[in-house]
Parts: structure tokens; C-alpha cells; sequence
């Protein structure tokens, strides 16, 4: 993973080079980036300018070396020694694992001979009931709304 700058009017993004998805100019000039799974960018510069940000980014780490020295430098430049790799460490041997077997207890089985019960349903109001209730006035008889309505 590599991060590259991506500078915006607003402020810069870092972002993971390998999750550009698209690069875009807008009718105004104006450049957006679109990330996998984010939201797309909207980013200072050519699309050319961006475009070669996010592919030096994206390269191997081994392309970003610096240029090979001409002959005359490397003449006077000692070649570095390569030193050898470590050698790979032994895999651990596996451990030998204890394994004894558990029993597991069982639930007492239930005789076949009971039935489980029905659950009671409980029937809800009709519409009707449900009119009914709602017409009745849920105001006291004292309330000043309906001073002189009850009389």
C-alpha cells in the first residue's frame, strides 16, 4: 500500500494509491478522483498531473529507486556490498496436543405422550370497537373546552 497527497481547495487526501477507481474532468475544468467505496474527490490540477501522481504511486516500491548512475559516477562511487539474505527460521514442530474425549450429558428426553398446548391467542377489538372507543370524547366534564357543551 502506498499513500499519495491529493491536493483540493479545501485541504489535501491521502489516499491509497491502489484504490483509485476513475479519474474525471468536469465541463468547468475542475478534476474529481473517484475512490472505491468512497466518494469521489474534487482535486487541484490537470487530469494529466493527477493521473501521474497516482501511477508513481501505485508502482512497485522497486521503480521509485533513483536513476542508475552514469559510467563517470559509478567509476568513483564503491559498488555496495550485497549482504545475504538471513536464512529462513525452522518452522516450530507442532506441539503435541492432549486431547481426551469429553462426554456430553444429554437432556432428558420428554415422553411422547404429551402434546404440547396451544398458545391462547388473544383476539383484538374489531373495527367496529375500535370506532366505538375512538367517538367518545376523552375530555373532563370540567374541562373550560367544553364549558357549556355537556349542559
Amino acid at each position: 500500500m502506498k499513500f499519495i497527497k491529493l491536493e483540493s481547495r479545501g485541504g489535501n487526501y491521502l489516499v491509497v494509491a491502489e484504490n483509485v477507481a476513475w479519474l474525471r474532468t468536469a465541463e468547468n475544468g475542475q478534476t474529481s478522483v473517484g475512490i472505491i467505496g468512497g466518494q469521489p474527490l474534487l482535486v487541484v490540477g490537470s487530469i494529466e498531473e493527477v493521473a501521474e501522481k497516482i501511477l508513481s504511486g501505485s508502482g512497485p516500491a522497486e521503480q521509485t529507486v533513483a536513476a542508475p548512475l552514469s559510467d563517470a559516477e559509478s567509476a568513483r562511487a564503491p559498488a555496495p556490498a550485497q549482504q545475504p539474505a538471513p536464512p529462513a527460521a525452522p518452522a516450530p514442530a507442532p506441539a503435541e496436543e492432549s486431547t481426551r474425549e469429553v462426554e456430553v450429558a444429554r437432556a432428558p428426553e420428554k415422553p411422547s405422550g404429551e402434546r404440547p398446548r396451544p398458545v391462547a391467542v388473544k383476539t383484538g377489538m374489531t373495527l367496529s370497537e375500535r370506532v366505538a372507543a375512538a367517538a367518545t370524547p376523552k375530555v373532563k366534564a370540567g374541562s373550560q373546552r367544553f364549558m357549556g357543551g355537556l349542559e
